[in-house]
């Protein structure tokens, strides 16, 4: 019996010798792989390990691509790992790009990602932004190498120089992973036809290339850069209608709206807008907070802040709120009244380096003022506590 069935076997390996490779092959795997996460499968024992990747993301990147729990070895994964380190990427950023991204721990490395960073090193970018890069977009390296070539090549006729073009990658990596026909190129036709030409065309772009999503604008939309009232001249008339763009018309009104609660009339809001446009970048609770301290806190009249709409790109914590506490003091040592207005601007719009020099240096109480004013910033977890330093 035993000879018979040497004899059947030895049958079967000499017609399918590759049946018997490749069924041992799998036994010796699954021992390796038992040995190492005995209740895991082998991705989720090597993400979780290596990258210290969470077990509800794991589920995520599963539910993404099934096929990855069912990994019977590592190769890929660990030349994937290595080709983004060996371009610079961090430990943690490899991680997000896995974790974004998990399809790619399928792909052949040299075959079709390595082309996809040899096109960005082509077109200038150069080894220490390419991690900036692909973290920050990782599809890049799941599209298709031809379409990535086919975009660049038409980028490369809207922007007049490869070193234009690398600056809008790197804002915003993404526009050369769009759809060539039903995006970009309605896009560039719908914003050169708004009025943008040439260099204030690129310009434009610049500013936020995300615009580069869109080739149209809405109703709501085209009606609030109308009530704005700004000119097509103007130099701030780019940055308002690529905010207006890429923005919600209904957080941009609850912006507006906000502002004439706190007192401005609609043409100081619109004049407000038109001087400084950063500020309907600014969150709904930021304009609030900012508002309610400069007029309740510093005292400043609705006139003038509307007259100085850069105070709202200014840090509260950081710049407002402890520069207006120097001065605090400086009236109390000083045994002054009121707060002069145009000091506490001047004070305001300072550099750090200019402010701590030429402000509390050259005061006669300087050391206890810079202890004040260092206070002040870190204590930023008391935004609402304004404290006056003791003269005694």
């Amino acid at each position: 019996m035993t000879t018979k069935l040497f004899s059947l076997c030895r049958n079967l390996f000499l017609k399918t010798p590759s049946h018997f490779r490749f069924n041992f092959s799998n036994l010796a795997q699954n021992d390796v792989s038992n040995s190492n996460a005995p209740s895991e499968n082998l991705f989720v024992h090597f993400v979780t390990t290596r990258f210290n990747i969470s077990s509800a993301d794991t589920t995520k990147m599963l539910k993404k691509d099934p096929s990855l729990g069912r990994l019977k070895t590592l190769d890929k994964v660990e030349q994937l790992a290595d080709m983004l380190n060996r371009h610079g990427c961090t430990q943690d950023q490899i991680a997000n790009i896995i974790r974004l991204q998990p399809s790619l721990m399928m792909t052949s490395v040299e075959r079709l990602l390595e082309p996809k960073i040899q096109l960005l090193k082509d077109l200038g970018v150069g080894r220490e932004n390419i991690p900036k890069i692909v973290s920050k977009y990782p599809n890049i390296l799941g599209s298709k190498l031809e379409t990535l070539r086919t975009n660049l090549k038409f980028l490369k006729t809207v922007f007049p120089t490869n070193d234009f073009l690398v600056r809008a990658i790197m804002r915003s990596p993404y526009i050369i992973g769009l759809n060539l026909q039903k995006v970009l190129k309605p896009s560039v036709a719908f914003w050169k036809g708004f009025g943008f030409h040439g260099i204030e065309f690129i310009k434009f772009l610049l500013i936020n290339p995300w615009v580069l999503m869109r080739s149209s604008l809405t109703p709501e939309q085209l009606d609030l850069i109308r009530k704005i009232g700004i000119q097509k001249e103007s130099k701030m008339y780019k940055y308002i209608v690529s905010i207006v763009a890429r923005s919600r018309i209904e957080g941009l009104e609850a912006k507006i709206k906000i502002l004439q609660l706190c007192g401005l009339s609609p043409e100081e809001v619109w004049g407000l807008v038109r001087a400084n446009p950063v500020v309907l970048t600014k969150s709904e609770e930021s304009i609030k907070t900012k508002m309610e301290f400069m007029l309740n806190h510093m005292g400043l009249s609705v006139e003038f802040v509307a007259k100085h709409p850069r105070m709202f790109t200014m840090s509260l914590d950081k710049v407002m709120r402890p520069r207006f506490l120097v001065l605090q003091n400086m009236i109390a040592m000083n045994g002054a009244g009121e707060v002069n207005t145009t000091r506490l601007c001047t004070m305001l719009m300072m550099t750090e380096a200019k402010f701590v020099v030429r402000i509390i240096e050259r005061h006669p109480e300087s050391a206890a003022l810079s202890t004040v004013y260092k206070n002040a910033i870190a204590d930023v977890s008391k935004p609402s506590k304004i404290k006056m330093f003791s003269v005694s």
